[in-house]
């Protein structure tokens, strides 16, 4: 009768310590992810999904992104402040969009950011300079 409540009490003590794996989902939040997208150089070429959606469009044609001749952006759209430009942000939960253009000139950059498995890319960039 001791061995089986040995037994039982070892079998009950390995059952409590099985390894257990929890997986959370942690969505990144789109304001810290952009602040670190414009300041952190390898951060946002981790961040850019290529091949990119979009191209540089100027009056020679079309441009693809690419990895190897990407530009840094390091300017927020949420910090123009010069008045001569206009600049929209459109939220929606997994995208958001942000367009900047320069009245009757044919300037104009819109980039899409979406939310992939909790974090946000980089999907689309488009700039006209016509």
């Amino acid at each position: 009768m001791k061995k089986l409540a040995m037994y039982a009490t070892v079998v009950m003590f390995m059952a409590g310590c099985s390894n257990k794996v929890t997986i959370s989902k942690i969505d990144e939040p789109f304001d810290s992810f952009y602040d670190q997208f414009h300041s952190d150089i390898d951060f946002q070429l981790s961040r850019v999904q290529f091949p990119l959606g979009g191209e540089l469009v100027s009056i020679d044609g079309g441009e693809p992104w690419t990895k190897e001749d990407w530009e840094p952006h390091l300017q927020k759209v949420t910090d123009i402040s010069d008045p001569e430009y206009d600049t929209e942000i459109i939220r929606k939960d997994e995208e958001v969009i942000d367009k900047v253009w320069l009245r009757d000139s044919g300037f104009s950059i819109e980039r899409r950011f979406e939310k992939i498995k909790g974090k946000w890319y980089l999907v689309y960039y488009q700039t006209v300079n016509l």
